[in-house]
Protein backbone atom coordinates (compact mmCIF):
# COMPACT_ATOMS: atom_id res chain seq x y z
CA UNK A 1 0.00 0.00 0.00
CA UNK A 2 3.17 2.53 -0.09
CA UNK A 3 2.45 5.28 -2.33
CA UNK A 4 4.68 5.08 -5.80
CA UNK A 5 3.79 9.15 -5.36
CA UNK A 6 6.83 10.11 -3.13
CA UNK A 7 4.82 12.77 -1.73
CA UNK A 8 4.18 11.04 1.41
CA UNK A 9 3.76 12.27 5.32
CA UNK A 10 4.60 9.37 7.11
CA UNK A 11 2.64 9.78 11.11
CA UNK A 12 3.80 7.73 13.57
CA UNK A 13 3.95 7.43 17.16
CA UNK A 14 6.79 9.69 19.20
CA UNK A 15 8.27 6.08 20.52
CA UNK A 16 9.11 4.41 17.40
CA UNK A 17 10.30 7.49 15.35
CA UNK A 18 13.58 5.88 15.33
CA UNK A 19 12.42 2.50 13.73
CA UNK A 20 10.32 4.66 11.32
CA UNK A 21 13.34 7.31 10.68
CA UNK A 22 16.40 4.39 10.66
CA UNK A 23 15.51 1.25 9.60
CA UNK A 24 12.23 1.81 7.50
CA UNK A 25 13.29 4.29 5.23
CA UNK A 26 16.64 1.80 4.18
CA UNK A 27 13.94 -1.00 3.48
CA UNK A 28 12.49 1.22 1.32
CA UNK A 29 15.98 2.43 -0.05
CA UNK A 30 16.74 -1.12 -0.66
CA UNK A 31 13.53 -1.68 -2.46
CA UNK A 32 13.69 1.02 -4.32
CA UNK A 33 10.72 2.60 -3.31
CA UNK A 34 10.70 6.14 -2.47
CA UNK A 35 10.80 7.97 0.84
CA UNK A 36 8.62 9.65 2.63
CA UNK A 37 8.59 13.63 2.41
CA UNK A 38 8.36 13.55 6.27
CA UNK A 39 7.80 11.65 9.26
CA UNK A 40 5.86 13.21 12.13
CA UNK A 41 6.02 11.67 15.66
CA UNK A 42 2.61 12.63 17.65
CA UNK A 43 2.05 12.30 21.08
CA UNK A 44 0.30 9.88 22.91
CA UNK A 45 -3.37 9.94 24.00
CA UNK A 46 -3.80 9.90 27.18
CA UNK A 47 -6.59 8.56 29.56
CA UNK A 48 -7.86 11.33 32.22
CA UNK A 49 -3.77 12.13 32.32
CA UNK A 50 -2.17 8.72 32.61
CA UNK A 51 -0.77 6.53 29.88
CA UNK A 52 -2.77 3.73 28.61
CA UNK A 53 -1.65 0.24 29.07
CA UNK A 54 -2.65 -2.99 29.79
CA UNK A 55 -1.22 -3.67 33.45
CA UNK A 56 -3.34 -0.49 34.64
CA UNK A 57 -6.27 -1.23 32.56
CA UNK A 58 -7.11 1.98 30.95
CA UNK A 59 -6.70 1.03 27.83
CA UNK A 60 -9.72 2.70 25.68
CA UNK A 61 -11.57 0.99 23.52
CA UNK A 62 -12.25 3.47 20.22
CA UNK A 63 -15.57 1.61 18.73
CA UNK A 64 -16.95 1.55 22.15
CA UNK A 65 -16.03 5.27 22.18
CA UNK A 66 -17.41 5.79 18.72
CA UNK A 67 -20.65 4.10 19.62
CA UNK A 68 -21.05 5.92 22.38
CA UNK A 69 -20.39 9.54 21.02
CA UNK A 70 -20.81 9.28 17.91
CA UNK A 71 -17.90 9.01 15.09
CA UNK A 72 -18.18 12.58 14.02
CA UNK A 73 -18.23 13.56 17.63
CA UNK A 74 -15.12 11.56 18.79
CA UNK A 75 -13.22 12.64 15.75
CA UNK A 76 -13.99 16.45 16.37
CA UNK A 77 -13.03 15.98 20.04
CA UNK A 78 -9.62 14.31 19.40
CA UNK A 79 -8.55 16.53 16.75
CA UNK A 80 -9.51 19.94 18.26
CA UNK A 81 -8.43 18.93 21.64
CA UNK A 82 -5.11 17.31 20.83
CA UNK A 83 -2.43 19.48 19.77
CA UNK A 84 -1.05 17.25 17.20
CA UNK A 85 3.09 16.68 18.60
CA UNK A 86 1.97 17.10 21.61
CA UNK A 87 0.47 14.41 24.69
CA UNK A 88 -3.43 15.25 24.71
CA UNK A 89 -5.67 14.07 27.25
CA UNK A 90 -9.62 12.62 27.24
CA UNK A 91 -12.40 11.73 29.29
CA UNK A 92 -15.55 11.11 28.54
CA UNK A 93 -16.70 13.99 30.66
CA UNK A 94 -14.22 16.44 28.39
CA UNK A 95 -15.59 14.67 25.19
CA UNK A 96 -19.36 15.70 25.66
CA UNK A 97 -18.61 19.37 26.96
CA UNK A 98 -17.18 19.84 23.24
CA UNK A 99 -19.07 18.38 21.74
CA UNK A 100 -22.33 19.70 23.15
CA UNK A 101 -20.24 23.29 23.13
CA UNK A 102 -19.20 23.52 19.74
CA UNK A 103 -21.11 21.38 17.61
CA UNK A 104 -24.98 21.15 19.18
CA UNK A 105 -24.87 24.80 20.89
CA UNK A 106 -23.19 26.73 18.11
CA UNK A 107 -22.87 25.22 14.20
CA UNK A 108 -25.68 22.43 14.99
CA UNK A 109 -27.74 25.66 16.50
CA UNK A 110 -26.78 27.78 13.80
CA UNK A 111 -27.83 25.55 11.35
CA UNK A 112 -30.95 24.42 12.85
CA UNK A 113 -32.55 27.52 13.05
CA UNK A 114 -31.64 29.66 10.04
CA UNK A 115 -32.94 26.53 8.27
CA UNK A 116 -35.88 26.24 10.01
CA UNK A 117 -37.02 29.35 9.71
CA UNK A 118 -36.39 29.29 6.31
CA UNK A 119 -38.54 25.90 5.69
CA UNK A 120 -41.64 28.11 8.15
CA UNK A 121 -41.79 30.90 6.68
CA UNK A 122 -40.58 30.95 3.37
CA UNK A 123 -41.85 27.27 2.81
CA UNK A 124 -38.80 25.67 1.75
CA UNK A 125 -37.81 28.77 -0.98
CA UNK A 126 -34.44 29.55 -0.87
CA UNK A 127 -33.98 33.63 -0.01
CA UNK A 128 -33.42 36.62 -2.43
CA UNK A 129 -30.37 37.76 -2.05
CA UNK A 130 -29.66 42.01 -1.60
CA UNK A 131 -29.41 43.71 -5.04
CA UNK A 132 -25.68 44.79 -3.91
CA UNK A 133 -23.67 42.45 -1.43
CA UNK A 134 -24.33 44.33 1.69
CA UNK A 135 -23.06 41.69 3.97
CA UNK A 136 -20.03 40.76 2.16
CA UNK A 137 -18.21 41.20 5.67
CA UNK A 138 -19.31 37.99 7.34
CA UNK A 139 -19.02 36.07 3.58
CA UNK A 140 -14.96 37.22 3.89
CA UNK A 141 -14.60 36.28 7.02
CA UNK A 142 -16.11 32.81 6.66
CA UNK A 143 -13.70 32.84 3.25
CA UNK A 144 -10.67 33.92 5.54
CA UNK A 145 -11.43 31.24 7.73
CA UNK A 146 -11.25 28.49 5.00
CA UNK A 147 -7.83 29.79 3.86
CA UNK A 148 -6.48 29.92 7.26
CA UNK A 149 -8.01 25.98 7.97
CA UNK A 150 -6.08 24.87 4.96
CA UNK A 151 -3.14 25.96 5.63
CA UNK A 152 -3.26 24.74 9.32
CA UNK A 153 -3.96 21.23 8.02
CA UNK A 154 -1.16 21.41 5.69
CA UNK A 155 0.84 22.21 8.60
CA UNK A 156 -0.56 19.28 10.73
CA UNK A 157 -2.34 21.43 12.67
CA UNK A 158 -5.87 20.31 12.93
CA UNK A 159 -6.67 21.99 16.14
CA UNK A 160 -5.39 25.14 14.81
CA UNK A 161 -7.75 24.84 11.66
CA UNK A 162 -10.84 23.85 13.89
CA UNK A 163 -9.88 27.51 15.85
CA UNK A 164 -10.25 29.06 12.72
CA UNK A 165 -13.46 27.34 11.62
CA UNK A 166 -14.72 28.13 15.35
CA UNK A 167 -14.33 31.64 15.41
CA UNK A 168 -16.46 31.62 11.71
CA UNK A 169 -19.03 30.06 13.44
CA UNK A 170 -19.20 32.21 16.48
CA UNK A 171 -18.97 35.36 13.62
CA UNK A 172 -22.54 33.60 11.87
CA UNK A 173 -24.11 33.16 15.10
CA UNK A 174 -23.36 36.92 15.87
CA UNK A 175 -24.85 37.88 12.93
CA UNK A 176 -27.67 36.27 12.76
CA UNK A 177 -28.18 37.43 16.62
CA UNK A 178 -27.57 41.25 15.34
CA UNK A 179 -29.59 41.02 12.35
CA UNK A 180 -32.50 39.45 14.04
CA UNK A 181 -34.51 37.74 10.69
CA UNK A 182 -37.59 36.83 13.22
CA UNK A 183 -38.29 40.61 13.67
CA UNK A 184 -37.41 41.52 9.97
CA UNK A 185 -40.20 39.33 9.14
CA UNK A 186 -42.77 41.92 10.17
CA UNK A 187 -40.44 45.30 9.73
CA UNK A 188 -38.31 44.46 6.64
CA UNK A 189 -38.93 41.20 4.41
CA UNK A 190 -36.99 41.78 1.72
CA UNK A 191 -34.11 42.77 4.41
CA UNK A 192 -35.03 39.61 5.99
CA UNK A 193 -34.17 37.52 3.13
CA UNK A 194 -31.07 38.98 2.45
CA UNK A 195 -29.80 37.79 5.61
CA UNK A 196 -31.02 34.72 5.30
CA UNK A 197 -29.47 34.57 1.60
CA UNK A 198 -26.60 35.40 3.60
CA UNK A 199 -26.13 33.08 6.18
CA UNK A 200 -27.18 29.94 3.98
CA UNK A 201 -24.61 30.33 2.02
CA UNK A 202 -22.46 30.85 5.45
CA UNK A 203 -23.54 27.83 6.35
CA UNK A 204 -22.52 26.20 3.32
CA UNK A 205 -18.80 27.44 3.36
CA UNK A 206 -18.41 26.28 6.81
CA UNK A 207 -19.82 22.77 6.42
CA UNK A 208 -17.71 22.43 3.25
CA UNK A 209 -14.79 23.39 5.16
CA UNK A 210 -15.30 21.10 8.01
CA UNK A 211 -16.11 18.10 5.94
CA UNK A 212 -12.35 16.40 6.88
CA UNK A 213 -13.44 16.63 10.75
CA UNK A 214 -16.81 15.64 10.76
CA UNK A 215 -17.80 14.08 7.39
CA UNK A 216 -21.01 12.32 8.51
CA UNK A 217 -22.62 14.96 10.03
CA UNK A 218 -21.03 17.64 7.01
CA UNK A 219 -22.46 15.73 4.05
CA UNK A 220 -25.64 15.17 5.90
CA UNK A 221 -26.12 18.97 5.98
CA UNK A 222 -25.23 19.53 2.66
CA UNK A 223 -27.33 17.16 1.44
CA UNK A 224 -30.54 18.80 3.19
CA UNK A 225 -29.53 22.14 1.60
CA UNK A 226 -29.12 21.01 -1.87
CA UNK A 227 -25.46 21.78 -2.41
CA UNK A 228 -24.36 19.48 -4.69
CA UNK A 229 -21.50 16.95 -4.41
CA UNK A 230 -19.21 17.79 -7.28
CA UNK A 231 -18.98 21.14 -5.51
CA UNK A 232 -17.95 20.33 -2.51
CA UNK A 233 -14.04 21.65 -2.35
CA UNK A 234 -12.91 24.94 -1.69
CA UNK A 235 -12.46 25.82 -4.85
CA UNK A 236 -15.79 25.34 -5.78
CA UNK A 237 -17.43 26.98 -3.29
CA UNK A 238 -17.61 30.67 -4.27
CA UNK A 239 -18.52 29.81 -7.57
CA UNK A 240 -22.02 31.33 -7.78
CA UNK A 241 -23.84 27.94 -6.61
CA UNK A 242 -26.36 29.36 -4.75
CA UNK A 243 -27.99 31.58 -7.40
CA UNK A 244 -27.76 28.17 -9.66
CA UNK A 245 -29.47 26.60 -6.96
CA UNK A 246 -32.43 28.95 -6.25
CA UNK A 247 -33.00 29.27 -10.35
CA UNK A 248 -33.35 25.34 -10.14
CA UNK A 249 -36.57 26.14 -7.71
CA UNK A 250 -34.63 23.86 -5.34
CA UNK A 251 -37.06 23.58 -1.76
CA UNK A 252 -36.01 23.42 1.22
CA UNK A 253 -37.44 20.82 3.62
CA UNK A 254 -37.53 20.84 7.69
CA UNK A 255 -34.26 20.35 8.41
CA UNK A 256 -33.52 17.52 11.07
CA UNK A 257 -30.98 18.22 13.88
CA UNK A 258 -27.95 17.15 13.17
CA UNK A 259 -25.66 16.56 16.61
CA UNK A 260 -27.99 15.54 19.37
CA UNK A 261 -26.56 16.90 22.84
CA UNK A 262 -24.71 14.23 24.62
CA UNK A 263 -25.56 13.28 28.22
CA UNK A 264 -23.36 11.36 30.81
CA UNK A 265 -24.63 8.80 32.89
CA UNK A 266 -24.99 9.58 36.45
CA UNK A 267 -22.84 7.35 37.83
CA UNK A 268 -20.08 9.33 35.82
Amino acid sequence: YWSEGGDITHIIGKDIVRFHTVYWPSFLMSAKLPLPKQVFGHGFLLNRGEKMSKSLGNVADPMELAERFGVDQLRYFLLSEVTFGNDGSYSAEAIVARSNSDLANSFGNLAQRTLSFIAKNLEGRLPEPAAQHVDSALIATVAEAARTFQDAMADLAPSTAIEAWMRAVFACNAYIDAQAPWTLRKTDPARMEAVLATLYEAIARLAVMIQPVIPASASALLDQMGYDEEKRSYAAIGSGWYAELRASGFILSPPKPLFPRLELPAEE
